[in-house]
């Protein structure tokens, strides 16, 4: 699932003739989402981007980086991002000098970040604006070992090929990417566990290769793994639920009004609890998913 497809998730669930279905995603990153108030129906098995924030914050105290300074592309995604970054900074007592954020064009910002004397930049913005945020870098001698950018690492591989730099050249921006630090959440589980499967998620990601051949690698093949897991579960319990209560129906008998069967399920899908192949799957009425230690 591409970044546009992720993207079109997020839209349909802002569609109100969606939100009574219940949905699960496995590759849904959007921080929005997370908001059970609004979508009390959507699951996911993959975490949100702000699950990289504690890690970030981590990152800095471990170098004692004690100033930053935040670059951000002015969309929703990002933003929410953002936010709870900087909420965990604050919590952390890092000093946050500078926050810039842009739509189009971010070499200004880039350069009041240089004038702030940012050294240490926390970065949210996709493959195209960071082909554009680097060029900036270049262009303002803001990279080398007096500096430290820090950015998504969900970007596709070699991302900087199927971009074309309107500000410099790919000589120009690979210098200037040089030494950053991409951060993105861990496809697997590095627990040597077995998981609901009866498979170590080594063994589990042995047989994905093997399936896999040579086709096209995708980090997020355990979480879909698991969101079939969470789906099957969820079903057998519906139909215990069905056959303790009495009731004469069976999931085949499932359709988008029957609102008693759809309560079922969904009151099913809440009591999820396994570990997976890439994480500890929890769901309920207050949680989205807790995502333990990997």
């Amino acid at each position: 699932m591409n970044k546009f497809q992720r993207e079109k998730v997020y839209h349909r669930e802002q569609q109100t003739e969606y939100q009574d279905n219940i949905e699960l995603s496995f590759a849904a990153t959007t921080p929005v989402l997370a908001d059970k108030k609004k979508y009390p129906n959507f699951f996911r098995t993959v975490p949100s981007d702000n699950a990289v924030n504690p890690a970030v914050v981590k990152f800095l105290k471990h170098f004692h980086w004690r100033r930053v300074g935040t670059l951000t592309q002015d969309v929703q995604r990002f933003s929410e991002v953002r936010n709870d970054l900087t909420s965990e900074l604050e919590k952390a007592d890092i000093q946050i000098a500078d926050t810039e954020s842009f739509s189009n064009d971010p070499c200004p910002s880039v350069k009041k970040l240089r004038g702030n004397d940012v050294r240490i930049i926390l970065g949210q913005f996709d493959e195209n604006m960071a082909a554009m945020v680097f060029c900036c870098a270049y262009n303002e001698s803001m990279y080398g070992i007096k500096y430290q950018w820090i950015i998504p690492g969900w970007y596709q591989l070699n991302w900087w090929k199927s971009v074309t730099p309107s500000y410099c050249n790919v000589k120009n921006l690979l210098t200037a990417m040089e030494g950053s630090v991409a951060v993105d959440f861990e496809p697997l589980s590095t627990k040597e566990i077995r998981t609901i499967s009866g498979l170590t998620p080594q063994q589990y990601e042995q047989e994905y290769n093997k399936m896999r051949g040579s086709a096209e690698y995708s980090k997020f093949h355990g979480f879909a793994y698991d969101g079939i897991w969470v789906i099957a579960t969820t079903l057998q319990r519906a139909m215990d639920s069905l056959k303790r209560l009495g009731n004469p129906q069976t999931i085949r008998d499932f359709n988008y009004v029957n609102k008693d069967l759809g309560q079922i399920f969904l009151d099913s899908m809440n009591e999820t609890n396994f570990f997976g192949v890439t994480v500890s799957i929890i769901f309920s009425v207050f949680l989205w998913v807790l995502f333990m230690s990997t």
